[in-house]
């Protein structure tokens, strides 16, 4: 009851301050928010045996029956524009259990049966200040400060926006088409009155628009720890997973350097990025003595599209390395920063529907996640290589849709045939996917979708876990916007 009560007095406290500050400078208030109701179908989708090994965990691809249940967000948001200088944000949003990577309540899970509330809380997703001055020298110059999405370039690397992250961003804008930013991000706190397994984040950036349609940017992050790195795991002689809470390594020196272009040229949308990586986790644990594990990964990402009214068609192509033998001191994977090992449910699409949100990927050797062992799902573009083509219309004016085909490989298999631990050759084929989108205006704030996906397993799933079915999901639902 407290922290209901708690909530409540909080949104009253903001929306009175913001009152107060209306009638004294006349600043732009902006209530509002959405609800999204959604029904979710999956079929063919299994915890395999052995799921209490870190290889093997996760969902993958295998007979079953169906699954279908329904859902609800809930989004409140109050964005106070006190002047043109300074603004403040606000975004309420419910979650299943209170937990942190929630943002919605299955219907019926009360706990109590039948005529109850849902079994939901009401979080912060956002709560953040900026202000905006001249600076030095009457260059114009920001600050932003509080809990807030986080994203770099073209998101291949870094993308946490779905609940957010705590940082503090500093930003000037030397000319009118430059932007150069530096920031910190809280990625791991632990124990508040340890440093050794905390995990932070160092940010900088900058972009340049070179004409009204086309920019390129630079960015790099350091994360660094003195004794976490999120998910240490090592192999014994028997093939046996050893994993150890922090401090777990002497120290934690991970960087990501990423170079990004987007526009258009003569009518061709275009987008592009390169990361590459390296630095190093020091002093790790294992039956044969410490070790140090070197960051050596890479990805590159690349986008096309063309518009022929009223037909856009795309084409997109991503390359996330991956590594061949998880037993040296090199880390060839493509790390990635994309958030927990958070369910389907919670997860922003940026890909593909089923191989990128639902099932098991490819991914064997995520050290920067934020689960013992390695993220299962959630792992972007890491050890996956894809092919896609797609197409969107928009046939009258309240109605759009889209469709897309994937072409998905693992970019190296040596390491999962290490895991396996026995004389088998796993095959690179990840499988081929077939996405729908559609979207029905039905009134003004007022709309109906679906995505609807097909994902046809490879080989891949069959050598690893001994089954290879073809993946079915729907989403269907209402979004309304106030």
């Amino acid at each position: 009851m407290k922290k209901y009560l708690a909530v409540a007095l909080g949104i009253l406290l903001v929306m009175g301050l913001a009152l107060s500050a209306f009638a004294e400078d006349k600043p732009e208030i902006t209530l509002g928010g959405k609800i999204l109701v959604r029904g979710w179908y999956f079929d063919n989708i299994v915890v395999p045996e052995g799921e209490d090994e870190i290889p093997k965990f996760g969902v993958v691809p295998g007979k079953s029956t169906s699954q279908a249940f329904y859902s609800t967000n809930v989004n409140l948001m109050v964005d106070a524009k006190i002047s043109d200088s300074l603004r403040g944000m606000v975004e309420l949003e419910t979650a299943s259990g209170g937990s942190a990577n929630s943002g919605l309540w299955y219907w019926g899970d009360s706990g109590r049966g039948y005529d109850s509330k849902p079994n939901a809380d009401i979080l912060i997703r956002q709560a953040w200040i900026q202000y905006v001055g001249t600076g030095l020298m009457g260059v114009p110059a920001g600050i932003k400060i509080g809990h807030m999405p986080i994203s770099l370039g073209e998101k291949q690397f870094l993308n946490n926006e779905r609940f957010g992250d705590d940082a503090i961003l500093l930003w000037v804008d030397p000319v009118k088409e430059a932007h150069i930013a530096i920031g910190t991000v809280k990625l791991d706190e632990g124990e508040l009155n340890s440093h050794t397994d905390d995990l932070d984040g160092y940010v900088a950036l900058a972009t340049y628009q070179w004409d009204k349609d086309n920019m390129v940017g630079i960015n790099w992050v350091w994360a660094h720890s003195d004794g976490n790195c999120p998910s240490v795991w090592t192999v014994d002689g028997e093939g046996n997973i050893i994993t150890t809470p922090a401090p777990n390594v002497d120290q934690l020196n991970f960087h990501n350097v990423g170079i990004h272009a987007k526009g258009m040229i003569a009518g061709l949308s275009y987008a592009a990025e390169a990361d590459f990586q390296f630095g190093k986790a020091e002093g790790i644990v294992s039956e044969d003595g410490e070790f140090d594990l070197k960051a050596k990964g890479w990805a590159v990402y690349a986008k096309l599209g063309y518009m022929i009214d009223p037909i856009n068609i795309r084409a997109s192509f991503a390359y996330g390395s991956g590594d061949d033998d998880i037993e040296d001191e090199d880390c060839k994977e493509f790390q990635t920063l994309q958030g927990p090992d958070y369910g389907p449910t919670a997860r922003l699409v940026h890909y593909t529907q089923i191989y990128e949100r639902t099932v098991r990927t490819a991914a064997v050797n995520a050290v920067l996640t934020t689960k013992p062992g390695g993220n299962t799902t959630n792992t972007g573009i890491a050890n996956t290589t894809y092919y896609n083509l797609g197409i969107d219309v928009t046939p009258m004016p309240d109605v759009s849709l889209s469709v897309d085909g994937f072409l998905l490989k693992a970019t190296k298999v040596g390491g999962w045939e290490q895991l396996l631990g026995q004389d088998v050759d796993v095959d690179k084929d990840l499988g081929w996917e077939v996405d729908m989108k559609a979207s029905y205006k039905i009134t003004k704030n007022l709309s109906y979708f679906v995505e609807a996906g097909y994902f046809k397993a490879g080989d891949f799933y069959k050598d690893v876990y001994g089954d290879d079915k073809a993946v079915t999901q729907l989403v269907h639902g209402l979004l309304f916007t106030f």
